[in-house]
């Protein structure tokens, strides 16, 4: 059986490092050992035998050229006997009750009351067969290789974990640079105001100045000739009252424009804008996402939720919810096209607010943490932020003719109508790239903003990669009736289709289905919460929300 156990101890060895510092081991570092003290019967490496010769200069120390007199099996063994709680003692019994080995020292403390403790020499009176150390040995072996490939993994993951924080921090650095570009030219068009308008003032005041000081000359000189003058000139009289007359016309009309007497000027803040800001807490929101768009979302049970919010649900037609996005603090807001409005719902999906549109949505997409992009039915987007529970429109876009899908990614817009997909900058004005697609329906775009994947009305789902410009379909499947079309922060494909009532998952390239799930109604749009682990669907003529859990 010794025999036995060796070889099963010498198979196990391949995996690991046939022998570690004791003392590095103690303080967590897997340090190969060098060298075998007879004495001490444990094993050092080259910088721990230093220490241990001048404590213990008696011992006999083998190094790796005496390899072969280093008793493993006697150490291993001793491993293997010793308590993990209390290294310094051998294990001496077992408890049935916890299934725990333990010393001497674990039954005083956890076991005293357990009522099946036994010695190990009992616990052992199992027999074991060849085959069942083969086995032991084979698993061993199998969970060292599934530690080490975890480990490399958990190596890669620590590398493109580093990469992902430094990539975010100039993302973030980025933003901020924008931000302050953006104050910069607020700040430049206010100065720029000011010196306008003071330049235009000092302007009028400067030749109002020069006008008092040529008034005051021709006065003094009328003075002076007046006293220059003889009593008896008729003409010369005559001709000074008139011209007396027409400098006090001049004067009277130069005290009547006293439109810029007394100005000053002050500055009177945009006070909302700090209030946002102080409102916002952050510049935006960290997300945390694994780079897997492929990875299966798998749904269970679902619960409804009812988001009609009607004083008179009669008086109303039955919602038809053709959006909805996650904002932050765990919030949500969704677009009605039957009833042209949008509602803001909280973390447990109950209406907190809503806001009335004159046109009808058609599709809605998340610009920033806090605000959302609505494309409607007559070309209008319109850009909608929430702040203290109330929806408030920032801008309007308008396009030529109708419209029928948006995306959004880092001030790049796209639209999409019966012909074409459309790529804008954020002002909706300078046209980067176009695509002809038939029938195009709803888009969405993934989180790097180099792929939009695009619904049609005959059937199809494309997917387009984006360099410079926008690039043909690179991808297409054929799917029953898709309309909505949603990107998960991982990067997750979900097509609505009306035809088979079900959301699809696609993979990331457009040309597989890697899931599918059946709804109870026509799905319209779907959104998935990566941080609450739940997946929201919108049906048409449905007053209710369909949520269902993600595992």
């Amino acid at each position: 059986m010794a025999d036995q156990i060796q070889t099963q101890v010498q198979l196990a060895s391949d995996c690991v490092p046939d022998c570690l510092c004791v003392w590095c081991d103690d303080s967590g570092l897997s340090i190969e050992a060098q060298y075998f003290c007879k004495g001490c019967l444990r094993y050092y490496c080259e910088n721990c035998i230093d220490l241990h010769s001048q404590l213990f200069k008696k011992h006999v120390v083998l190094g790796r050229a005496d390899r072969s007199e280093w008793p493993i099996v006697e150490v291993t063994l001793g491993y293997i006997t010793q308590c993990e709680q209390h290294p310094e003692e051998k294990i001496k019994m077992f408890c049935k009750d916890h299934r725990k080995l333990c010393c001497i020292y674990c039954l005083h403390s956890d076991h005293r009351i357990c009522q099946q403790v036994v010695r190990i020499e009992d616990a052992s009176k199992v027999s074991h067969t060849e085959e069942d150390f083969h086995e032991l040995s084979e698993n061993i072996l199998a969970r060292c290789e599934k530690i080490d490939s975890q480990h490399i993994d958990m190596e890669k993951q620590l590398e493109t974990l580093q990469s992902s924080y430094d990539e975010t921090l100039a993302e973030i650095a980025t933003f901020q640079k924008k931000m302050t570009n953006a104050v910069e030219r607020l700040c430049q068009c206010s100065t720029s105001e000011l010196k306008t308008k003071f330049t235009s003032i000092n302007r009028t005041c400067t030749n109002e100045i020069q006008l008092h000081t040529e008034l005051h000359k021709r006065y003094k000189r009328l003075h002076k000739g007046l006293q220059s003058m003889q009593q008896d000139s008729e003409q010369l009289a005559f001709i000074l009252c008139r011209k007396y007359d027409e400098l006090t016309n001049e004067t009277d009309a130069l005290y009547e424009r006293n439109d810029n007497r007394g100005i000053n000027f002050r500055f009177q803040p945009e006070a909302s804008m700090l209030q946002l800001l102080y409102e916002l807490g952050s510049l935006g929101k960290i997300q945390t996402y694994k780079n897997n768009p492929n990875q299966v979302i798998k749904v269970s049970d679902f619960t409804t939720h009812d988001i009609s919010d009607h004083p008179d649900p009669d008086e109303y037609p039955t919602a038809t919810i053709i959006g909805i996005c996650e904002l932050t603090c765990n919030q949500f807001i969704i677009a009605d096209c039957s009833n042209y409005n949008a509602k803001l719902l909280s973390s447990s999906l109950k209406v907190l607010s809503r806001h009335k549109f004159r046109s009808r949505p058609i599709q809605m997409c998340n610009v920033s943490a806090r605000s959302v992009a609505v494309i409607f039915d007559n070309g209008v987007i319109q850009f909608i932020r929430v702040n203290n529970q109330r929806i408030t429109v920032e801008r309007i876009i308008k396009f030529q003719g109708a419209c029928y899908g948006i995306g959004y990614h880092n001030d790049d817009i796209f639209v999409a109508n019966i012909r074409k997909i459309y790529h804008f900058d954020i002002a909706g004005r300078n046209k980067k790239s176009k695509i002809y697609v038939e029938n195009a329906s709803k888009c969405a775009v993934s989180p790097d903003g180099k792929t939009v994947y695009v619904t049609t009305n005959g059937n199809w789902c494309l997917t387009l990669k984006k360099a410079e410009t926008l690039q043909p379909p690179s991808g297409e499947i054929q799917l029953s009736r898709p309309d909505g079309v949603h990107v998960t922060a991982n990067g997750q494909v979900l097509v609505c289709c009306r035809g088979s009532r079900e959301v699809v998952q696609l993979d990331s390239e457009g040309k597989e289905i890697l899931a599918r799930f059946a709804v109870s109604g026509i799905p319209e749009c779907v959104c998935y919460s990566t941080e609450k682990g739940i997946l929201l669907v919108g049906l048409c003529d449905s007053d209710t929300l369909h949520v269902y859990k993600t595992t």
